[in-house]
């Protein structure tokens, strides 16, 4: 009784607290300029004309202009409405309890043994299930024939149906008497039957290197799951395990999850989503690994995006390489979003199969190469104009090209690779707009899409001691996404958009590359110092996830970089990450949508000034709008020169 008394005081709870959702988010979306589909922004001068109102100037000078905005503005800077983490965790409480009922319990079982047999079906069949489009140069789901298979029909028109075949018309049931569905078979589908709602599906096939055990146990590990796929997925825990395998054997393992799925934006909400997620052997060589929505059991007004059957099966290729199928299938309602991504989730290529793959392509490659033997890798030494180029031959998982020759080179390499993946993963935690993020717009007329956040760190030795300020926004450019990415991954180019090194020499002193994709690459720059800057090094990585470019980068004392390169530890190294996520305005295989690029910026600043998070006074609010106003200024300049001031961009002096 006491169990049940708890569980109806947070339904309670949870459905009082749901009733502010629907508000807050109108407001949010207020908030941050967002729109529904109402087609008017879609026009090139319209969003030119919304970039202008962010970064244009008034008739002020731009001093005065920020600073009389931000005093005006500051009191209602510094109030934040917590309700919307106190609904997050009144959700996760009533779904951690409840999912330990037992009445609940067989209920998602069954769910995930039918998620599992529905993913295995898709990701192995193929037409009719799955039709190639010779335009996007990829497949797509047939609905219809998925209807027919998977979702099941209505239960009174299937009771018609029966009686009509068994030619017993005696038998017609009642059209105004509710009929319960319970077929196992069908259970996990039955109740995406919804109006207004937008499905995704995808498909995506590659090859890693890991085994699949190893990629079970990966995915089962909430925290090397969201490590693995840190560009992806924002936040995530477990809210309650209702079985377990071993380490050997994770066969039958079965847990009740919630996680948030972001595109790299402050400006776009993360879809949450609570799901069921079950690891399945299916033969000696192949595994599944499934998810499902809980929502047909717990259902929420709150959710917005429900989980269909998702996830990967795995079949072994060879020793130590597995193949590799993702499904991704998911239905989002029609929510307001920022007016700038709409193309690109309309695409579905937002969180697409294909990016996940990707994803786990590149971390696999990555743990593959930590994980082998300096003595197991043999390097080939060439002479090359006085450069030096380190080839792997037993491994060919990445490329050593370096400009200069430092004794214990395989030890550099794995403190880099280390401090790089640290790096990527903190930018891509400090840009997503999840549950846990305290975004709130700058206080600056007409800036309302700069978000900023501040953080304190006492005890973390890899980030700096102190007041963090993170400031982000997302800007439209009419330029190609390749040619954004090109100009902005360069370390010669540096010195045209970053205000620290404009009139400095630059200089690529160490470059890593994949074998796999060209575009993945870790440097070293190098930028000489001024006569009131010392010189200062840049560790930079570079990579694609199919969807977005990525240009993540952390200044790094010179000291502290010589220590990394002669082998030593880069545990202790702490870093402020800042960079670019550079993402096609529609479906990356429309030619017509890469013209133009949506660029996410990102910086990180320490304000030594500052003593607590909760004090952000107006120069540091102004220092943080001019560092963003500037990148963004240079950045257009530099590639359409010939535009003139189009965005009425200035150069703050």
């Amino acid at each position: 009784m006491k169990e049940l008394k708890t569980q109806y005081e947070l339904c309670t709870q949870i459905q009082e607290l749901n009733t502010q959702v629907q508000d807050m988010k109108m407001a949010e979306g207020d908030r941050l300029g967002l729109s529904r589909n109402n087609g008017t922004d879609d026009d090139p001068k319209c969003k030119i004309s919304r970039a202008a109102e962010i970064f244009a100037p008034s008739s002020l000078p731009i001093h005065d202009q920020a600073y009389h905005g931000i005093c005006a503005n500051f009191e209602s800077f510094l109030n934040y409405d917590h309700a919307k983490t106190d609904i997050q965790r009144a959700s996760d409480l009533l779904v951690s309890i409840s999912a330990c009922a037992d009445v609940h319990k067989m209920k998602i079982i069954d769910l995930a043994v039918a998620a599992s047999e529905e993913l295995r079906l898709m990701a192995l069949e193929r037409e009719p299930l799955w039709l190639f489009d010779i335009d996007k140069g990829s497949e797509v789901l047939n609905v219809s024939e998925y209807r027919r298979r998977f979702v099941s029909l209505d239960p009174t028109l299937e009771e018609i149906i029966r009686v009509i075949t068994e030619a017993e018309p005696s038998d017609l049931p009642n059209l105004n008497e509710k009929i319960e569905c319970c077929s196992s078979e069908n259970v996990c589908m039955s109740s995406y039957r919804t109006t207004n709602v937008d499905s995704e599906a995808s498909r995506a096939i590659g090859v890693v290197f890991s085994n699949p055990v190893g990629l079970v146990n990966m995915f089962m590990d909430v925290d090397k799951w969201s490590a693995t796929f840190s560009n992806i997925v924002s936040n995530a825990k477990i809210l309650e395990v209702l079985s377990t395998g071993n380490q050997e054997n994770p066969n039958g393992t079965l847990q009740v999850m919630v996680a948030e799925f972001h595109v790299p934006s402050p400006l776009v909400k993360t879809r949450e989503i609570y799901f069921v997620r079950c690891s399945r052997q299916i033969d000696i060589d192949t595994w599944v690994v499934a998810d499902v929505s809980l929502e047909t059991i717990f259902p929420s007004p709150a959710v917005t995006c429900q989980r269909k059957p998702s996830g990967c099966v795995i079949q072994v290729l060879q020793d130590g390489l597995s193949t590799v199928t993702w499904v991704e299938h998911n239905a989002e309602s029609n929510s307001v979003v920022n007016y700038m991504f709409r193309g690109i989730l309309k695409s579905g290529f937002a969180f697409s199969a294909k990016r996940w793959v990707s994803s786990l392509e590149r971390e696999c490659d990555r743990i593959a190469t930590l994980e082998a033997e300096n003595e197991s890798l043999n390097y080939m030494l060439t002479n090359n104009e006085g450069q030096l180029i380190l080839v792997p031959f037993s491994k060919k998982i990445y490329m050593f090209s370096i400009w200069y020759c430092f004794a214990g080179f395989g030890a550099a390499r794995t403190g880099l690779l280390k401090l790089a993946q640290r790096m990527v993963r903190q930018f891509n935690s400090n840009i997503c707009s999840n549950v846990e993020s305290v975004w709130r717009p700058l206080p600056v007329p007409g800036a309302e899409e700069i978000l900023i956040k501040t953080s304190f760190n006492l005890d973390d030795p890899q980030i700096p001691r102190g007041v963090t300020v993170t400031v982000a926004t997302s800007v439209w450019l009419p330029v190609k996404q390749n040619d954004v990415f090109s100009f902005l991954h360069s370390g010669y180019n540096r010195n045209k958009w970053d205000v620290l090194s404009h009139g400095l020499e630059i200089q690529d002193v160490i470059r890593m590359s994949s074998a796999r994709n060209s575009t993945d690459c870790i440097s070293v720059i190098s930028v000489e110092g001024s006569s009131n800057r010392r010189e200062i090094t840049y560790l930079q990585e570079s990579f694609s996830d199919s969807t977005a470019f990525y240009i993540v980068y952390a200044p790094v004392d010179v000291p502290a970089m010589h220590h990394i390169l002669q082998g030593g530890c880069a545990d202790s190294v702490a870093i402020l990450p800042s960079g670019f996520a550079v993402l096609p305005e529609g479906s990356p295989d429309d030619d017509a949508a890469t013209q133009n690029t949506i660029l996410t910026i990102g910086f990180q600043i320490m304000d030594e000034q500052l003593t607590t998070p909760e004090e952000l006074p107006p120069q540091s609010v102004l220092t943080a709008y001019r560092l963003m106003k500037e990148t963004v200024s240079r950045i257009w300049t530099a590639l359409l020169p010939k535009s003139g001031n189009a965005l009425g961009v200035i150069t703050i002096k």
